[in-house]
């Protein structure tokens, strides 16, 4: 049975009655960004809102970047470009608005892919709600203005206050983001998260593709079920190993690690020579996170190559088992049910919104232990 294979959620407990509430025309003139007859515009960086996955842009070189953005020197190329995609960013506060706007200024959008629809490609969406009881607000789905480059959307709410939290987009990046609220509305900073980031890293499955929106991303899925930030390291074509990456994340407070790394390496040999080295550079960072390691989706039967691939990942787990460390590993020949393996994948390769639904329902109960949810 699928029922609450997550388990049963459950709203925060934090009391927003001790929150600090101020008018949007209280908040610091600095940010704000424009007024309309609706609307006080409010840049995303106020610290009314809080930013969760990446790094915030005053702590980022005042950019929305995954990496750290004053190390680009030591990046390929395709991270330097795929780095302002926005995987895993999100944006959270409290109000009492009856409609919220969001405006935002594109750079780096991914256009026209023929197997990943524009919503997922560089859309947001939004829930409503706290804790690990956060519900879709349908109405958010991305509209399109005539300049892609350019959005500017509405959420109408209803009821009584409630807490919002806004998924950035996978395969775009964010040049400004602001945040409309009406005038007489209240806002404040969101409820505390119950854990700390899980960190992911891997390819353009990672990233999000291919998706209908961001927060039906395997890992989107997963830490709204811990009710956690994600710190996604999904980098589409070129996910090579790069240790640089494990020394970001040594850098970042994590509760967990899934590591995902398999499919970008060109071959069995290649992955042999990185995935061990990647998982010890991220040890020198972090000696005792959790790590869950993950081979890629099979949506056939397994052929001789994804076999090796398998048992090179498994060879990692083997000897940070052996080490004493706090390692799990999951099998993705065994995330999709038979028969019809194919209706989890656009091409046999990438994954739809079921196929990351079921790639998350067989992380989460290894995910789960290693984190002690009960």
């Amino acid at each position: 049975m699928d029922n609450y294979c997550f388990g049963i959620p459950k709203s925060s407990e934090y009391e927003f009655d001790k929150a600090n509430f101020v008018l949007p025309g209280e908040i610091e003139e600095k940010y704000i960004e424009s007024k309309d007859e609706k609307f006080i515009y409010v840049d995303a960086k106020c610290p009314v809102f809080e930013i969760g996955g990446i790094l915030h842009p005053d702590k980022n070189q005042n950019e929305y970047f995954r990496l750290d953005a004053s190390q680009k020197d030591k990046y390929t190329d395709a991270h330097k470009w795929l780095g302002q995609s926005t995987a895993g960013g999100c944006l959270r506060f409290y109000t009492d608005a009856k409609a919220v706007a969001l405006k935002v200024v594109y750079r780096g959008c991914v256009l026209g892919m023929h197997h990943f629809c524009d919503r997922g490609v560089y859309g947001f969406d939004m829930h409503t709600g706290t804790g690990t009881d956060r519900r879709y607000a349908g109405k958010a789905m991305q509209t399109f203005a005539e300049n892609p480059n350019e959005n500017c959307q509405v959420l109408e709410l209803y009821g009584s206050a409630v807490e919002l939290m806004i998924n950035f987009p996978l395969y775009g990046g964010i040049q400004k983001l602001s945040i409309g609220l009406p005038a007489d509305c209240f806002v404040s900073k969101p409820s505390p998260r119950k854990y700390l980031p899980v960190a992911f890293y891997g390819s353009s499955i990672t990233q999000g593709g291919c998706v209908s929106r961001p927060g039906n991303i395997y890992s989107n899925l997963l830490c709204r079920a811990l009710d956690c930030d994600n710190i996604n390291l999904g980098f589409s074509g070129s996910a090579f190993g790069e240790t640089y990456a494990a020394d970001f994340l040594g850098t970042r407070e994590i509760s967990c690690f899934v590591m995902d790394y398999d499919y970008n390496s060109p071959t069995a040999q290649t992955l042999a020579d990185t995935h061990l080295p990647f998982y010890e550079a991220f040890r020198k960072g972090q000696p005792d996170v959790p790590v869950v390691f993950v081979s890629h989706p099979c949506y056939g039967e397994p052929s001789a190559e994804g076999i090796k691939r398998r048992d090179i990942i498994k060879a990692t787990y083997d000897v940070a088992l052996s080490r004493g460390d706090k390692v799990y590993f999951v099998d993705g020949n065994e995330f999709f049910p038979q028969p019809y393996r194919d209706l989890f994948s656009v091409d046999n390769l990438h994954p739809n919104d079921l196929g990351n639904y079921y790639m998350a329902k067989a992380i989460w109960p290894k995910l789960a232990e290693a984190l002690g949810v009960k």
